[in-house]
């Protein structure tokens, strides 16, 4: 059996990006249409010293194993609890973030997208899965960068409204591939 298993950190803040090391699960939020950040999620110490308001780390985690009878891979996003701060509880802000995590969901859809199209195609492997989550990660990056240019950081509030409802439309496009997990059957490949 082939199998790789990569984890995938965005530390996303109010003006970029940073990449760290994979924490514990239980310090994790995964993504779920019922659940909403709350200031409390973010356990961090805020950095006294920062220009930023709020440091969210969001992420998804990734694994694809292949052999003779099926293809198997998930793709979870999560909200690192412990490695999240703010300095301010105002409500806007905290949208905000929730952008930022809802966004690496709506990155994590495609990601499944693809991969799914490429195992029901019989063209994935662990090199062409390796391919994807680069190409997927750097989506990511592009994707939250516009979101944070696009409503300065969350101090303009209608393009934040406007950017709320567009990822609100783009996870909705996106929900057949909600579900993290994906198996296709090899047989007849």
């Amino acid at each position: 059996m082939k199998a790789i298993v990569t984890t995938i950190l965005i530390f996303l803040f109010s003006s970029g990006l940073v990449f760290g090391q994979h924490q514990s699960e239980k310090n994790y939020i995964y993504w779920s249409d019922d659940y909403e950040l709350v200031w409390t999620d973010f356990e961090e110490i805020p950095k006294r010293y920062s220009e930023h308001a709020a440091f969210s780390v969001v992420g998804y985690e990734s694994s694809f194993n292949m052999n003779a009878q099926q293809y198997e891979a998930e793709i979870k996003t999560y909200f690192s609890k412990n490695e999240s701060w703010s300095k301010s509880w105002i409500a806007s802000l905290l949208l905000h973030e929730q952008g930022h995590f809802d966004l690496a969901e709506v990155n994590a859809r495609r990601f499944r997208k693809r991969v799914k199209d490429a195992m029901e195609a019989g063209t994935i492997s662990v090199s062409v899965f390796e391919e994807m989550s680069d190409e997927a990660m750097a989506d990511l990056e592009e994707a939250q960068k516009e979101y944070d240019e696009a409503t300065n950081y969350s101090m303009d509030y209608r393009s934040q409204l406007q950017w709320s409802e567009k990822i609100a439309e783009q996870l909705k496009e996106l929900e057949a591939f909600a579900n993290t997990r994906i198996v296709i059957s090899r047989t007849g490949n």
